[in-house]
């Protein structure tokens, strides 16, 4: 089977004689010369590329060029079923074989078998865990059923029915419902609206084989397809593949053209206002223009990003006013984007409290305003430039460890977009040619082009859980009123230094030592604080950080339960003693620096990312974290804001419910879990932080860990002297006391503990758990875990496939050393509330199968290979990595666990899970949640 090479050369690539088949045929842009593009002469296109990070991995993606926007009336959501059918039957794979089959090479489904539809395009996605020929094999096999070979069985059709409804059930909240809204308002005119991808009750009902097979044999063609394929192999090789099992597809019967998408109005002011008691508050000033389709070249890129400026620069400024007392709004954002191809849409979105929208409006717009009348300053654009450079030069730095899935998406996505992939180099090189060019003047008037229409059609949109008296006409008084107001200039601040480059002497080691078989590095300095490195070759020169001190979740005060939400926002809203959060933004423009506070149970913890030469930068960074922090009432302000506008649409879903209410429940009422009433999220201020944090974190113990492409001896250089040149600490962490360390599971019980959700009425939610043991014995931590996965695979099996009565149900487990005789598994599904006792009994039935050892070797195999070979791919993530070094020197045990994790699960059998089944799946002791729709 001959191919059509297209390859490189210094204007792109070699443009063949008639169509463009790749968009870099017709751009002076160059194609990255490690991808080789082709096409057969069935028409169907694809890229190949090498690429050994993970090692011996691959990505497989298709991409048929229809979805939903080339449906008829009658067909609505047959792109997206069609997608489901894929694993319904083809030629070579009876039905519901083949995420079995892909399982037993060790592909879970979801996270390495997963399929998508949206308006335009169709994506079938393969994660390969091994790139050997039978692997190989199997999944081009399968894309190839995929593409030509669905039985399409009118039975397989009718039991996939409930599937769809159940899959829309779960997609259909109230947010959901505002997104529809919205397109409704900003596409009027369009197919994209009535062309959601779930499609309707009705059509998932009607749709018949017969339009099946039409819209498959229409669109589902050779000339329609594009497959990437990305992994560690010869891309000689990934080629003959593609040619093997794709070159003699044939097409049958004629092609279907894309329908025509209608037309948008781009000229008409309109304004409108939409009410929903379960959707936080936003209301969004717009403007509309007929999308322009550019060449991906040299000229249009240096457009782009000047187009861009304007917006970014403006979206700064309102974060920055978000983040300050005298905040009318929550957040607010300046955007320019394509709408599904149907408009342009440069929009300014505000996101308020109910009753502070008409504020927020008017403070957002004033500040659009401002910066149309009044420009941006030099200083302004210096940042966001230092800021894109940064971000190129990481890119190149990062480029020889770029992550096969990534690159996988990254190919398919431009193909979709008909731009060329270039190389990081590339990008970087093209963008100091031209960085002289962009001028404080282009993008003043490139800003101003993009919202010319403001004056003559803006778009005014309210989506509000209020009922607003006069609706539109209030909304467009408050417009009016907004834009009578004169603005003025922006005043430019002061620079500023950085004040946290000084600690003091820098601290001297007085331990180190190597761990030989895991390759950590480990350093104590003179002031007790603790060092552990791991140097790694999987990202190239990233730097991962992470400082543990102590102060965890477990030493918040027990009778304030909205502190857990509460010190962790505020911590990481509120910046340094010198410095707001905005003041570093701009201190560190132009550096790969960051920090982000969070708890675990035992620590706070600092985390953060950076490149060699930004090392010192970032240790500052999070060393002044660690001893200043700002305690600022402008953090306070926006928390406020923030609970107050999301708490109330908590139980506009079941999740939401379910998030609030069920993990305390799970605890016995412990009121350290799930989330407190409004009023106790509210009732805290910093003074409560304040004196927690002096008592818990003030002088504790602090251990540093770096993973990644490091220079040991400056990494040890750099942490004395920031870490190491602090006051002494404490030598080990805290253990919280046994007292803090009790959670009891509830009673058993056959009836169900029920909740109610203010959505959609034909959604409820069923959880049933049962007592597990906890983490203190990893080996059987491993095997409730792995019981876990197997029981998804049954639920998977009966409640999905079988009875189409939940879309994606959920198997998990919880188990920790911190918390004695206490774990769980639990089982969690969306369904219709009229069968919720029915598929609660089945799933209950399911659990007795398991408690009786009644399943087989192959269901254990279908959840034990993706297990090993995540096991594989995990030694070269550095995240993992940073799992396992985080306590090296203080809890030794994640060592250990490390160490035994590959035998564990090697030498698990059958026997050992029907064993674990037989403890943990007791009727007495289930524990069920119901969470229906109500009020």
């Amino acid at each position: 089977m001959s191919t059509v090479l297209l390859t490189s050369c210094e204007s792109g690539v070699t443009k063949p004689q008639g169509e463009v088949h790749f968009a870099q045929q017709a751009s002076d842009l160059k194609a990255d010369p490690a991808i080789e593009y082709g096409r057969l002469p069935n028409g169907l296109r694809y890229a190949v590329r090498q690429n050994e990070t993970p090692s011996n991995t691959a990505s497989l993606l298709m991409r048929i060029d229809t979805g939903s926007l080339n449906e008829s009336d009658e067909t609505r959501g047959i792109a997206h079923f069609l997608e489901h059918m894929a694993f319904n039957g083809s030629e070579n794979i009876p039905e519901n074989e083949m995420i079995k089959r892909l399982e037993r090479f060790g592909l879970a489904f979801g996270a390495d078998t997963n399929a998508s539809t949206s308006f335009d395009e169709t994506i079938y996605q393969l994660e390969l865990p091994e790139v050997n020929e039978e692997i190989v094999n199997e999944t081009m096999m399968i894309m190839r059923e995929t593409a030509s070979r669905l039985t399409l069985d009118a039975d397989a059709i009718d039991r996939e029915r409930g599937i769809i409804l159940a899959e829309k059930r779960t997609r259909n909240s109230p947010a959901f419902q505002a997104f529809i809204d919205s397109l409704n308002f900003y596409l009027e005119g369009s197919r994209v609206p009535n062309r959601i991808p779930i499609g309707t009750p009705e059509t998932i009902a009607s749709v018949t084989r017969e339009q099946f097979v039409d819209f498959y044999r229409g669109y589902y063609r050779p000339d329609n397809t594009f497959i990437t394929f990305v992994g560690d192999f010869e891309t000689s090789y990934a080629i003959e593949k593609i040619e093997e099992y794709f070159g003699d597809w044939e097409a049958v019967g004629e092609a279907k053209p894309d329908l025509d998408p209608g037309v948008v109005s781009f000229d008409t002011p309109r304004t409108h206002v939409y009410s929903n008691p379960e959707v936080e508050t936003s209301v969004s000033l717009s403007t509309l223009s007929k999308p322009v389709d550019l060449d991906d070249n040299a000229k249009t890129r240096e457009q782009v990003l000047i187009d861009n400026l304007g917006n970014t620069i403006l979206t700064r400024r309102l974060g920055m006013l978000a983040r300050s007392e005298d905040a009318k709004f929550i957040s607010a954002s300046a955007s320019t984007y394509d709408l599904f191809d149907a408009a342009e849409v440069s929009t300014l979105s505000v996101n308020t409290q109910s009753d502070a929208w008409d504020a927020g409006l008017a403070q957002a717009e004033q500040m659009l305003r401002q910066a149309l009348a009044f420009g941006f300053t030099q200083a302004e654009l210096d940042e966001q430039l230092a800021n894109y450079r940064k971000g190129l030069e990481v890119a190149v730095q990062t480029s020889p460890t770029r992550r096969t899935p990534s690159l996988a998406r990254r190919i398919l996505s431009s193909f979709a977009s008909d731009s060329v992939v270039t190389s990081p180099q590339a990008d970087l090189e093209l963008f100091q040619k031209r960085a002289d060019a962009i001028t404080l003047e282009r993008v003043e008037k490139a800003f101003r082009e993009q919202w010319a229409k403001l004056e003559t059609a803006p778009q005014l949109e309210l989506t509000t859980n209020q009922d607003i008296e006069g609706g539109e006409a209030t909304l467009e008084a408050a417009y009016a009123a907004s834009r009578a107001i004169p603005v003025e200039a922006q005043i430019e601040k002061a620079a500023q230094t950085f004040a946290y480059t000084d600690f003091g002497p820098a601290g001297k080691v007085v331990e180190r030592s190597k761990i030989e078989d895991i390759e950590i590095t480990t350093v104590m300095f003179d002031n007790n604080v603790r060092l552990n490195i791991k140097k790694t070759p999987y990202e190239t020169e990233v730097i991962r950080l992470k400082v543990a001190m102590g102060g965890g979740s477990l030493t918040f005060p027990t009778d304030q339960p909205g502190f857990r939400t509460f010190a962790p926002n505020m911590i990481g809203l509120s910046g340094l003693e010198a410095h707001s959060v905005d003041d570093i933004r701009t201190l560190m423009a132009g550096k790969s620096v960051g920090a982000a506070i969070s708890f675990d149970n035992r620590n706070m913890t600092i985390s953060g990312s950076t490149v060699p030469g930004d090392l010192d930068d970032q240790l500052n960074l999070m060393a002044a974290y660690a001893i200043a922090p700002g305690y600022r009432a402008e953090a306070q302000s926006q928390y406020n804001k923030y609970i107050e506008s999301f708490y109330p649409t908590l139980d506009s879903t079941p999740g939401g419910v379910s998030a609030r209410d069920v993990p305390r429940l799970i605890r016995s009422g412990d009121t350290r879990y799930g989330f407190p009433t409004q009023a106790e999220l509210l009732e805290l201020d910093f003074d409560d932080v304040k004196t927690w944090r002096e008592a818990n974190v003030d002088g504790s113990a602090i251990e540093v860990s770096v993973v990644g492409d490091v220079d040991e001896e400056a990494v040890i250089a750099a942490v004395a002297r920031t870490f190491g040149a602090l006051p002494e600490r404490a030598k080990l962490p805290v253990m919280p006391p046994l007292s803090l360390r009790q959670l009891t599971f509830p009673q058993g019980s056959k009836v169900p503990t029920k909740l109610t959700h203010a959505g959609d009425p034909e959604t409820a939610m069923l959880q049933i758990y049962w007592p597990a043991p906890d983490g203190s014995d990893i080996e059987t931590s491993r095997k409730v875990s792995t019981l876990s996965r197997m029981f998804r695979l049954r639920l998977t099996e009966e409640l999905r496939e079988s009875e189409g009565a939940s879309y994606s149900p959920r198997a998990f487990s919880y188990a920790s050393r911190l918390f004695p005789d206490y774990g769980y598994i639990g089982a969690s599904l969306e369904l219709s509330p009229a069968e919720i006792d029915v598929m609660s009994e089945k799933v209950e039935a399911i659990a007795a199968e398991f408690r009786a050892g009644d399943f087989d070797a192959s269901l254990f195999d279908r959840a034990i290979k993706p297990t090993r070979e995540r096991i594989e791919n995990s030694l070269e993530d550095n995240g993992y990595w940073m799992s396992v070094i985080d306590s090296a020197q203080t809890d030794p045990v994640p060592l250990d666990n490390h160490r035994s994790r590959d035998a564990t699960y090697q030498n698990m059998t059958v026997e050992d899970i029907q064993a674990v089944a037989k403890q943990i799946f007791d009727p007495k002791s289930v524990y069920k949640v119901q969470i229906l729709p109500g009020t």
